[in-house]
C-alpha cells in the first residue's frame, strides 16, 4: 500500500548517495584515506600516542576522532587548513621540535597526512566532536504532563503528550471505537488470537465503567500472552531450531530458550533480570537451570560449525565472527544502536569508535558455546549423550581470558592495541569500570557487568528503546519508526517528550511489561477509532501525531491461530520442542539436510500455535514466510506487512486453510443443524467478530443457495456441507480478517 512512497524514498537516498560521494569521501574522518593515515601513525606514533604508550602528551592516534580532539597541547589539527595545523608543522624536516622525536617521516608519508587534513570538511569535523547532542544519548528525565485544553478526553498521562501535539498541528483525536472494534483488538493485541462470540458478547453486556479494564486484565493474565508476545522478543534474537547454512545442523535443545522467553513474559519477569538473564545467566549467584538456558541468548544467530575452518587461526576467526552478531544483537535490541560497523572503522553517523567495539569485544572475549547437559544426561567425547536432554548456553570459558586486540579495518590478520574491556563511552553518563576478576573467581564477571550497565536506570537508551518496541506492536509503528536504531542515522523522534514519558513510567513501574501494556490500552489515544478524516489526513497523512489508531494486517502466526481457533482444532499444549506441521512434498527437496518429514495429512498434534513451530533456517515454513515472517538470521525490530497477490492465492488454495474451513463448517453444522440463518450468523461472529448486516445476510444466503446447486449439479454427497464449507472458506479469504481496526 506504502510501496510508491517507499520506492521514491529509496530513489531519493541513491541520488543523495551519488550527489553527496565525492564531498563526503573527501570530508569523512573515517574515508580510506584515513586507513593510509593510520598506517603511518603505526609506524611512526602510536608507540607513544595510544594507550599502550601512555598517550603522551595527550594525544591519542588511534582513532580519527581522536586525532581530531587534540591533546595537551590543543588541537593537533585544523580541518581543511594543513598549513595551520600543528601535527602537520611537526612533521616538517628541519622542525625543532619535531615528530617522531627519533626519526623521520618519509615525504610521502607527510603528503598523506596533508591531503587527509585538508580534505576533511569543518561540519563533519564537528559533528564528530559532538558525541552527546543527539537527543536519544540525553539523560532521561520523565517530562512535565504538558497543559491542554480538551481535558475530558484525557484518560492517561500519555493522553496529555498526544493531545498537546494534537492540539499544536490544528488536530483533534478520532471518536472512540467501538465495542466491538476495542475488545477484537485487544483480544490480538494481547494473545494473537480472536475472541469467542460469548467473549464478545459478555463485553457488550457489561456497563461497568472499568468494563475493558477487566478484559485487559483476563488476557494479561492468560498464557496465550506470553506466547504472542514472546514471538515478538524471539524475533529479536535471531531465534531458530537450525544452525543455518548448506548444513543447517539441528539444534535439538534450543526450543527450551523459547520456553524460557515465554515462561518469563508470562511471569511478568523484570526488564532489568530479563537482561542479566540473557546476557549473563551463568554469572549471577546460583545460577540455576532456567538462568543457564537464557545465556541462548547469544546462540540463536546462525553457525556453519563443520565449516568453521580446522587451523586454530581459522577457528578463532569464525569465533570472532559470530560474537560480532552477539554484540550486533546485543546493542540492537537492548539499546537500539548499530555498533557492528565499528568492527572495521569508527561509526560513520554515532560516536562509536572502533576501539568501542573492540572494548565490548573484550567483554565477550572468554566465552564459549556449550551443551550443557540435563540431569540424568552425561557428556561424551564433548558431545551431548542425548542432544534433547541439554541446554544450549553462552558462559564464560576463562574467568581470565586473553587480551583482546583491537584489529586494524577488522581483519584478523591485522591486530593493532590490547584495548581492555568496556562500555561505549559515549553511551553513559558516569563510569562504569569492569574490574578484572579476582584469581579464583570462576568467571569473569564481565558480561554481568555488561547487564548491569544496560539494565542501569541511568542508561539512556535501554528504557526508551523497550517503550518505542511496546508501543510500536500496539499502533503499527514506533514513536521512532527505526526501533532498532535510535543513531543519527535512525529514524526521526516524533515525538520526544511522549517518549520519554513513556520510559521513565516504564522505570518508575519496575520495568515490568504487563502495567505497562495496561497503561497503554486503557489511554483514549489506544481506544481511538481508525476511521478516515480528509482534514486530518491534510495535515498529517503518516498518523504520525496519533489522530487515529492505525488499521494493521494480523502477523504471520496470527492469521494461522485464528483459523485454528476459529475451526476449533487449536491445541493450546504449551512448550516442548518444535513441531513441523505439513509442507507439500514439492517444497521439501530445498532442505538438503535435517530433513523435513513428508506428511500425507496434518492431524491434531500439528495444530499447536506456531509460535511452536520448528524453525528452520533453509526452510521457512511457507504460510509465516509468505506473510512476512523474519528469515531469523537478523535481527527483526519491525516485520513488513505487504501485501501481495500469493498471499490471496495462499489463502484460497492451500490445503491447510480449505481442511480448516471444513472443519469449521463441520462444527457449525453440528451444533445449529440447517438453520441457514443462525449457520451464516454463527460463521460470521467466529470469524469476523460481528454479526452480519442484513445485506450481508442476504448475499450470503443467496451464495450458500448458488453453491449448493453447483455442488448438486456435481454429484456431491454432501452439498449443503460443502456449500457452507465455501463460505467459511470465503471468510478465512476476508479483509476484515486478516486486518485489525
Amino acid at each position: 500500500m506504502r510501496l510508491v512512497p517507499y520506492f521514491f524514498r529509496f530513489v531519493l537516498l541513491l541520488l543523495t548517495a551519488c550527489c553527496f560521494s565525492t564531498d563526503t569521501r573527501a570530508a569523512d574522518l573515517e574515508s580510506d584515506s584515513f586507513a593510509k593515515v593510520r598506517q603511518v601513525f603505526i609506524k611512526n606514533c602510536v608507540s607513544c600516542h595510544s594507550e599502550a604508550g601512555k598517550i603522551r602528551g595527550g594525544l591519542d592516534l588511534t582513532t580519527a576522532e581522536k586525532v581530531l580532539a587534540g591533546g595537551s597541547s590543543g588541537p593537533a589539527l585544523v580541518p581543511g587548513r594543513s598549513t595551520e595545523s600543528l601535527m602537520i608543522q611537526m612533521v616538517q624536516p628541519g622542525r625543532m621540535p619535531h615528530m617522531p622525536p627519533k626519526g623521520q617521516l618519509l615525504q610521502d608519508e607527510i603528503e598523506i597526512l596533508t591531503r587527509w587534513v585538508d580534505g576533511i570538511s569543518p561540519t563533519v569535523a564537528k559533528t564528530k566532536l559532538a558525541s552527546r547532542d543527539h537527543w536519544a544519548l540525553q539523560k532521561l528525565a520523565s517530562p512535565a504532563i504538558p497543559k491542554i485544553g480538551e481535558k475530558d478526553w484525557v484518560r492517561q498521562p500519555l493522553d496529555a503528550f498526544v493531545l498537546a501535539r494534537l492540539e499544536s498541528k490544528g488536530l483533534k483525536p478520532s471518536p472512540q471505537a467501538d465495542k466491538t472494534t476495542l475488545v477484537r483488538r485487544a483480544y490480538f493485541d494481547l494473545t494473537g488470537l480472536p475472541p469467542s462470540p460469548m467473549a464478545i458478547q459478555k463485553f457488550l453486556n457489561d456497563t461497568s465503567t472499568n468494563a475493558f479494564e477487566k478484559v485487559v486484565d483476563e488476557l494479561l493474565a492468560s498464557s496465550a500472552y506470553g506466547e504472542r508476545w514472546g514471538r515478538h522478543w524471539l524475533d529479536l534474537t535471531r531465534y531458530a531450531d537450525s544452525g543455518g547454512f548448506h548444513n543447517d545442523i539441528p539444534r535439538p535443545n534450543a526450543w527450551r530458550y523459547r520456553d524460557y522467553v515465554i515462561k518469563s513474559i508470562n511471569n511478568d519477569k523484570p526488564f532489568a533480570q530479563f537482561i542479566r538473564e540473557q546476557l549473563a545467566g551463568d554469572e549471577l549467584v546460583d545460577a540455576q537451570e532456567e538462568q543457564l538456558i537464557a545465556t541462548g541468548f547469544g546462540r540463536n544467530g546462525p553457525s556453519n560449525d563443520d565449516n568453521m575452518g580446522k587451523t586454530p587461526k581459522d577457528i578463532e576467526k569464525y569465533r570472532l565472527d559470530e560474537l560480532d552478531g552477539v554484540i550486533n544483537t546485543t546493542f540492537t535490541t537492548f539499546m537500539g544502536m548499530t555498533l557492528g560497523c565499528a568492527r572495521c572503522h569508527d561509526h560513520k553517523y554515532d560516536p562509536i569508535s572502533q576501539k568501542d567495539y573492540y572494548q565490548v569485544l573484550a567483554i565477550f572475549n572468554g566465552t564459549s558455546k556449550k551443551d550443557l547437559p540435563l540431569s540424568g544426561n552425561t557428556v561424551e567425547k564433548g558431545k551431548l549423550k542425548d542432544p534433547e536432554k541439554g541446554i544450549m548456553a553462552l558462559i564464560d570459558s576463562n574467568p581470565h581470558p586473553k587480551p583482546t586486540h583491537l584489529l586494524w579495518r577488522g581483519d584478523f590478520n591485522n591486530p593493532g592495541p590490547i584495548v581492555p574491556p568496556a562500555v561505549p563511552a559515549v553511551l553513559t553518563w558516569k563510569d562504569w569500570p569492569i574490574q578484572e576478576a579476582a584469581k579464583n573467581a570462576k568467571s569473569s564477571g564481565r558480561r554481568l557487568a555488561l547487564a548491569e550497565w544496560i539494565a542501569s536506570t541511568d542508561n539512556p537508551l535501554t528504557y526508551r528503546v523497550l517503550a518505542n518496541r511496546l508501543w510500536q506492536h500496539h499502533f503499527g509503528r514506533g514513536i521512532v519508526e527505526t526501533s532498532g536504531n535510535f543513531g543519527r542515522s535512525g529514524g526521526a523522534n516524533a515525538h520526544p517528550e511522549l517518549l520519554d514519558h513513556l520510559a521513565a513510567w516504564l522505570i518508575a513501574n519496575g520495568g515490568q511489561w504487563k502495567s505497562f501494556h495496561k497503561y497503554i490500552m486503557l489511554s483514549a489515544t489506544y481506544q481511538q477509532g481508525s476511521g478516515h478524516d480528509a482534514a486530518s489526513v491534510a495535515i498529517d497523512p503518516e498518523n504520525r501525531f496519533q489522530w487515529r489508531q492505525n488499521k494493521r494486517r494480523l502477523e504471520a502466526e496470527a492469521i494461522r491461530d485464528s483459523i485454528l481457533a476459529i475451526a476449533g482444532t487449536l491445541d493450546p499444549k504449551m512448550g516442548g520442542p518444535g513441531i513441523k506441521p505439513r509442507i507439500r512434498s514439492e517444497l521439501l527437496p530445498a532442505s538438503q539436510r535435517n530433513k523435513w518429514p513428508v506428511i500425507a495429512v496434518e492431524g491434531p498434534e500439528h495444530w499447536r500455535r506456531s509460535v511452536y513451530i520448528y524453525s528452520k533456517r533453509q526452510l521457512l515454513f511457507p504460510l509465516l514466510e509468505l506473510f512476512d515472517a523474519p528469515n531469523t538470521s537478523d535481527v527483526c525490530d519491525c516485520r513488513l506487512a505487504s501485501i501481495v497477490p500469493t498471499q490471496a492465492l495462499l489463502l484460497m488454495n492451500d490445503e491447510f486453510v480449505a481442511d480448516q474451513a471444513r472443519r469449521f463448517a463441520e462444527s457449525l453444522l453440528k451444533v445449529h443443524g440447517l438453520d441457514w440463518d443462525m449457520l451464516i450468523q454463527q460463521a460470521y461472529s467466529k470469524s469476523l467478530g460481528r454479526t452480519p448486516s442484513t445485506e450481508r445476510m442476504s448475499q450470503a444466503n443467496l451464495f450458500i443457495s448458488q453453491q449448493a446447486s453447483a455442488h448438486r449439479e456435481s454429484q456431491s454427497k454432501t452439498p449443503d456441507l460443502d456449500a457452507l464449507i465455501d463460505l467459511c472458506h470465503v471468510l478465512f479469504n476476508a479483509n476484515e480478517f486478516i486486518f485489525i481496526d
